[in-house]
């Protein structure tokens, strides 16, 4: 029988504060050996394990999980994968089946931007200001992520993704948008880039 491969998107849209949370995975990133499957698995279980240890970020959510054959899952990630590093302006850290590349002028500068105006100190305590952090695996078997309408779901949802073991784990990509540690999205942008996201 051919095999039965799932590959699944869970995304969180998480208040700026959470920013925190990506320096912490940032340096999971670095570490970690995406090209074995213990390595795969320890970006996986830590990732989703930040995001369950702070509920208090959480405003929107959604979850995406197919079952496909193999010919089909590279595609399926790819396709998962491209529909959110097309939302990127820069893209600063990423460590995919690690081949890492760090873009540093933010990382050196985190309180200028681009356009070398100042960010206020203040900036991630601004209502309104969100950042989403997804999560895409291929597992092995079936993976039936639940629909997130609140945070309970949410948290099903995280402990199920999570708890994938290294020896059904394909693939895993957990991407920051935006990337850059001093930008943030608005209301409006994530109407504009999120509107299949639920407020939780």
């Amino acid at each position: 029988a051919p095999t039965t491969v799932s590959v699944a998107r869970l995304q969180v849209g998480l208040l700026a504060e959470a920013r925190g949370l990506q320096s912490e995975l940032d340096s999971l990133a670095l570490k970690a050996d995406t090209d074995t499957a213990t390595g795969r698995a320890q970006v996986l279980q830590e990732s989703t394990l930040a995001l369950l240890r702070h509920p208090e970020y959480w405003v929107y959510a959604g979850a995406e999980s197919v079952q496909t054959r193999l010919e089909a899952a590279e595609a399926k990630f790819n396709q998962f994968s491209l529909a959110e590093r097309s939302k990127f302006t820069e893209e600063t850290l990423s460590n995919f089946n690690n081949q890492l590349r760090q873009s540093g002028s933010n990382k050196i500068l985190p309180s200028l931007q681009e356009n070398g105006e100042l960010v206020g100190a203040d900036l991630n305590q601004a209502p309104g200001e969100y950042i989403v952090v997804t999560v895409i695996v291929g597992t092995q078997g079936k993976l039936q992520l639940p629909t997130v309408k609140n945070s309970d779901d949410l948290r099903q949802a995280l402990r199920q993704i999570g708890g994938v073991s290294s020896e059904q784990l394909l693939a895993v990509e957990v991407l920051w948008t935006p990337q850059a540690s001093g930008d943030t999205l608005t209301a409006d942008d994530m109407l504009a880039g999120y509107a299949d996201l639920r407020s939780i």
